[in-house]
């Protein structure tokens, strides 16, 4: 029987084929760098070559902040007038309403001077009620620190005050209200006060200051009526009495409990439910439906411009009853500062946790261009009478 050689050659070919399709690998067989891939990444030495890659290695090697020693007197007075007073403010575009003011703003006015500087500010009180300014987190004369019935007289309306004292510590403070001061803090009587050093080596290209504020503004969705003649919703509500001798303490808790005392069961329900459009905080419950930064809502904040490359500060105060974990996106930052005190070993991260009371300095190198969110992560935080997004959020925005 006679083959077609041409019939010989395409069965070869196809036995040969199919052999080796079938021919299993070795166990031990190691595959060539070409095949080792990840999932949505090219290979790895492509990786290890890419120049693109961030790494916290230039922001781990900065410097820290430097703790001041000693200061001295520069013989420089840095005077500002306040008036506290109310007024009109808008939170975020058609949402007004009555804030109490120093010199109609929310904040008030941004208080700076150097370390060795003595600062003086003159209050003058257009407000309906007595109040005061405490410098909180400075170092200040016991009779400078802004307590009614323990270091002043609260100042009454038409009356002006002046404190004065010396600029002794650098860093990060605020100033507030510390009279009604649930009341009077919620509805915008607070400001920052910054105390620069009189000598740095680190330098920053940009800074930026926040300072996170609640709101509760009854007619919005969220907002609860407030009881101005509740007894409890602030410090030395009522009618203003003597300054007590060192050593009374315990006599002025007594009468203030006396005084308090047809309103204890009341004190322990829930606020009351009387129709009053004015805002504040709800004193128990604490029903805030706006959240502020500098005095406006997301998206009427203040975007943080950069340019790529730079190193950038923020300033970071709470004076709200709540707690803010501020969350960078696309970035790592240092916590280089907490109230007021540098810290030696700057920590890395992307989320600080900011409770009441609280000032942190961070900063950031602009090292990833595009537009960032940088807001708190107590997603609640970042609506508007519960509409999202709003509230304690600003952008990043990387300009040329």
């Amino acid at each position: 029987m006679k083959w077609n050689p041409l019939f010989l050659i395409v069965v070869a070919s196809v036995i040969s084929s199919g052999c080796s399709q079938s021919t299993p690998r070795s166990l031990n067989a190691k595959p060539s760098p070409k095949q080792i891939n990840t999932p949505n990444q090219g290979s790895m030495h492509a990786q290890a070559a890419s120049p693109d890659i961030l790494t916290t290695k230039k922001l781990r090697s900065l410097p820290a902040l430097a703790e001041t020693d000693s200061v001295q007197p520069t013989g420089k007075v840095r005077e500002y007038k306040l008036e506290a007073k109310v007024a009109k403010w808008e939170l975020v575009s058609g949402v007004q309403t009555d804030a109490d003011t120093f010199n109609g703003t929310v904040p008030g006015p941004v208080i700076r001077a150097n370390e060795g500087d003595t600062i003086r500010v003159i209050v003058k009180n257009s407000l309906p009620e007595e109040t005061s300014i405490h410098w909180h987190g400075l170092h200040v004369p016991n009779k400078m620190d802004g307590v009614p019935s323990f270091t002043q007289q609260a100042i009454k309306p038409g009356e002006t005050f002046t404190y004065e004292f010396t600029a002794n510590h650098a860093g990060t403070y605020m100033y507030h209200s510390h009279f009604n001061s649930i009341q009077q803090i919620d509805k915008g009587l607070y400001g920052l006060l910054i105390i620069d050093p009189q000598k740095e080596s680190l330098k920053h290209d940009r800074e930026y200051a926040m300072i996170f504020g609640g709101w509760n503004i009854p007619d919005k969705a969220g907002g609860t009526a407030t009881n101005n003649n509740d007894q409890m919703s602030g410090m030395a509500k009522g009618e203003p009495k003597p300054l007590k001798k060192k050593g009374d303490i315990r006599s002025m808790m007594e009468q203030g409990l006396k005084d308090k005392s047809s309103q204890l069961h009341s004190m322990m329900e829930m606020p009351s439910k009387s129709p009053n459009n004015q805002a504040g905080s709800t004193v128990m419950g604490m029903d805030y439906n706006y959240w502020t930064i500098n005095g406006k809502s997301f998206p009427d904040t203040q975007p943080i411009e950069v340019k790529e490359g730079e190193l950038i500060r923020i300033r970071l105060a709470n004076i709200s009853n709540g707690t803010h974990p501020m969350h960078l996106h696309g970035h790592d930052f240092r916590v280089i500062a907490k109230d007021g005190h540098p810290l030696t070993s700057p920590q890395i991260m992307n989320t600080v946790t900011v409770n009441p009371g609280e000032t942190f300095d961070i900063d950031f190198i602009a090292d990833s261009p595009g537009e960032w969110v940088f807001h708190c992560h107590e997603l609640h935080h970042t609506t508007n009478a519960s509409v999202e997004p709003g509230g304690l959020m600003a952008l990043v925005k990387y300009v040329k």
